[in-house]
């Protein structure tokens, strides 16, 4: 019992401390910015099309409450797992107030840059709907350029610190609840603990993989627009010279999401990232437990 509750704690101080900590990084890095998020929102204002503007916030209110409620939900069964197996004898009622409280905390920052992406996303789906002469390509050239700025932006400075703190606490939060299912779950062949931190561990990761596909699907949508304008007929040279000068401009165009500069915001960076934490992690909980 006494490692079960040594790394319990270490799980639970860092993640108290990450739920308290990265919201205010989060507010002094957008302080600190040379592209404070006021400009990147005048930018997402600016490119906005009039379908993307007029799209219903329901469904995406709907998304959030539901994944709020979800993630409340699934660390009350974890720490009621946890209470379980030390008999409820550090059981307190503010805890569980506490979880709610740092949940909303951690997670809104998270359901802002999602939906800001995804507002993109359908702002440059729109616009590549409407690209069908090279005539339209510049009335929409610029706004598709603000709209390719405002989600670098979010993903690399304003969302940065959130999005690596997140990857990295989730992914160790997946290898302590694996190691809970094999010490606590297919030992004691619990069928309700086994349920339970497969569960935790499932949607961690489902969170984890939802962020980097809203920003996959942004960058898809964006460079679709090059596929587009190559199946624009060209009637005259200045169109030819048009799409041509196009091509250039986003050849060099930056559609790299970097959080603060470090990884890409893609499946295979996350499982570089996951491989080497969990082999630091695993080596660390194993000279605990030996």
């Amino acid at each position: 019992m006494s490692y079960m509750w040594d790394i319990t704690t270490v799980m639970s101080v860092a993640k108290v401390y990450t739920y308290l900590l990265t919201p205010p990084a989060m507010l002094i890095m957008w302080q600190y910015n040379r592209r404070p998020l006021s400009d990147v929102l005048r930018e997402l204002d600016l490119g906005m099309t009039e379908t993307a503007a007029a799209t219903p916030l329901a469904p995406f209110a709907w998304y959030s409450v539901t994944w709020l409620c979800m993630s409340v939900l699934i660390e009350f069964s974890a720490y009621t797992m946890f209470h379980f197996n030390t008999n409820f004898a550090h059981f307190t009622i503010t805890e569980y107030g506490m979880i709610v409280v740092y949940n909303v905390w951690s997670k809104v920052p998270l359901l802002m840059y999602t939906f800001l992406m995804d507002t993109i996303r359908t702002a440059i789906r729109d616009i590549n709907g409407r690209l069908t002469t090279v005539a339209e390509w510049r009335t929409y050239r610029s706004r598709w350029d603000d709209l390719r700025r405002a989600a670098v932006n979010l993903a690399r400075y304003q969302f940065g610190v959130t999005i690596i703190v997140f990857i990295v606490c989730t992914i160790a939060e997946i290898v302590f609840y694996v190691f809970m299912l094999y010490l606590f779950g297919y030992n004691n062949k619990n069928a309700l603990r086994i349920s339970i931190y497969f569960i935790n561990a499932l949607f961690s990761a489902s969170w984890m993989f939802e962020v980097i596909r809203m920003s996959k699907n942004c960058k898809l949508e964006l460079l679709k627009t090059q596929k587009v304008l190559n199946s624009i007929s060209i009637n005259f040279n200045s169109d030819y010279r048009q799409i041509k000068y196009a091509s250039l401009h986003m050849l060099h165009a930056d559609f790299t999401f970097m959080p603060c500069n470090i990884f890409e915001m893609n499946y295979r960076s996350l499982r570089s990232i996951a491989t080497l934490i969990t082999a630091f992690l695993i080596f660390q909980i194993q000279m605990k437990l030996s």
